[in-house]
């Protein structure tokens, strides 16, 4: 039997491209990871000087734009030097299904674009940066080909521990390894937002970062307050739950919004409570997603029965419709909800 072949694996192979400085007359990187996205844009533009002629030299198309105005950027040529960059950025053409502002192209925008795709130029590096990409798209396959696409992914949770600890360590400060697990798992996804919180905590404390730290200094994501509520409604701990729950209303979050989040968290615990998983191992790879968000759901759900967690879930259908029928306001329900939630906790005890 042949063996299937491996996945191309774009990040290593821009690398490769990037150290020999072999470019490519047009790139694609598209993804959620914004951070690899301008990282690696900059590196481009650092290997194709500008000449001092940033005008002629660094073009860029930022949003949906006039098709004269992509075609006189597309057949401009470098000012007093080899090369040029041409950045076109959110230009939405990789899209298949119109959604709000995201417009596809019609028929005769496709047409252009391939015929552009096929007069590609050793003057110009064309780069597009991309929030809307369908693969599948003809226009995404012929740009593609003719250069080269870069999909920049979220990194998974034992990359960004090492990132953190790489860059802590550069500050000439000490991280433990579990710790810097504990920040890249409570914080909202991204490079950009991690290096944020990072060099907040880099700043705030002295030579070494507990995890004291991250909880007194970092911006936690919504998941995680919610897991807080959850954690509270477990130790039977009113003032904890009731304490997060102020505090996210005085962030103005939604009442509603914090109700279905913490639904989400109690369908999970019910789903490992059913399946009979013991180790956050198996929770994660039953749920998908990291072993420390995986270990909470696990530890939450150890604190209550099924019978609770199957009430939790079908209590909260019941609350939208009384919500949507007048009978209580979100803040009232959301508050009667965990109410009810502790009453159990405490009759299981």
């Amino acid at each position: 039997m042949a063996k299937a072949a491996k996945k191309k694996n774009d990040i290593i192979e821009l690398k490769t491209q990037l150290a020999k400085k072999t470019l490519q007359p047009l790139y694609i990187f598209y993804g959620e990871e914004e951070y690899l996205k301008e990282f690696y844009i900059k590196k481009i533009l650092e290997l194709v000087p500008d000449a001092g002629l940033e005008e002629f030299n660094r073009i860029l198309i930022a949003g949906a734009a006039d098709y004269g105005e992509y075609d006189d950027a597309w057949e401009g040529m470098p000012m007093m030097t080899d090369r040029r960059v041409l950045q076109i950025r959110d230009s939405n053409i990789f899209a298949m299904t119109r959604k709000g502002d995201i417009v596809p192209p019609n028929e005769e925008q496709k047409k252009f674009w391939l015929e552009k795709f096929k007069r590609l130029s050793d003057d110009t590096v064309v780069i597009f940066c991309e929030k809307n990409v369908d693969a599948r798209s003809s226009l995404f396959k012929a740009a593609a080909k003719a250069g080269f696409a870069v999909k920049c992914e979220y990194m998974s949770i034992p990359d960004l521990k090492a990132w953190v600890v790489k860059q802590v360590l550069r500050a000439g400060k000490k991280i433990d390894d579990k710790v810097a697990e504990y920040l890249v798992s409570v914080i909202d996804p991204g490079l950009n937002n991690l290096e944020h919180e990072l060099n907040k905590l880099l700043n705030y404390c002295d030579e070494i970062i507990y995890q004291t730290d991250v909880d007194k200094v970092v911006s936690k994501a919504m998941q995680v307050q919610i897991f807080d509520i959850t954690d509270g409604i477990t130790e039977g701990n009113p003032e904890k739950v009731f304490g997060v729950l102020n505090e996210l209303k005085t962030q103005k979050q939604s009442a509603f919004g914090i109700l279905y989040l913490i639904y989400a968290n109690v369908e999970k615990m019910l789903h490992l409570k059913l399946a009979g998983v013991t180790n956050r191992n198996d929770a994660a790879q039953l749920l998908g997603g990291s072993p420390w968000l995986a270990g909470r759901y696990l530890s939450a759900a150890s604190g209550f029965s099924a019978a609770a967690l199957e009430r939790m879930v079908t209590r909260v259908p019941e609350i939208d419709y009384e919500i949507k029928s007048g009978v209580v306001t979100e803040w009232q329900a959301l508050e009667q909800y965990i109410f009810e939630a502790l009453d159990m906790k405490e009759r299981r005890q």
